[in-house]
């Protein structure tokens, strides 16, 4: 729990860190490249395809088939791009050692005094524990990728 707290921390500080990014930095994107759009209401994970001075156009794999998507810059709330290793890393960790410390636990209830070795559900569950929280960080972004855009804030 303590290493959830500490990641969680260290992501927020490191998002209050971050100066506002420009619109034009996202001219040097690759096309391909893995990014999470957030609007108002909406965060959409794409391709990027192009960007132009009103909008960004990417494209999502739906049902097998390719979408273009386009977005006004107006409506952008920010632009980061996908860190699906920094993610899965994280969630293998903390999934590993939730596994290993309710394995630990169940261990420690076994009673069995012929056994020289009562860790069985220690190991067990760390490696389904960490291919788990290895699964959770593809499904979502875990942590955050790097910041390639960001709005001027419209509240005073």
């Amino acid at each position: 729990m303590l290493c959830l707290a500490f990641l969680l921390s260290a992501s927020a500080v490191g998002l209050a860190q971050q100066p506002v990014k420009d619109w034009h930095d996202l001219e040097t994107l690759k096309p391909g490249a893995s990014i999470r759009i957030t609007l108002a209401r909406q965060r959409t994970l794409c391709a990027f395809d192009s960007v132009s001075e009103e909008a960004i156009v990417c494209h999502k794999r739906q049902a097998g088939v390719d979408r273009s998507l386009s977005f006004l810059r107006a409506d952008i709330h920010q632009i980061r791009a996908r860190n699906a290793t920094g993610s899965i890393i994280a969630g293998a960790a903390l999934g590993a050692g939730v596994g290993a410390g309710i394995g630990a636990l169940v261990d420690s209830r076994i009673n069995n005094p012929g056994a020289t070795n009562n860790a069985k559900f220690t190991g067990g569950l760390a490696r389904a524990g960490g291919l788990l929280g290895a699964l959770f960080g593809i499904a979502t972004e875990f942590v955050p990728g790097k910041l390639l855009y960001k709005a001027e804030s419209q509240h005073p």
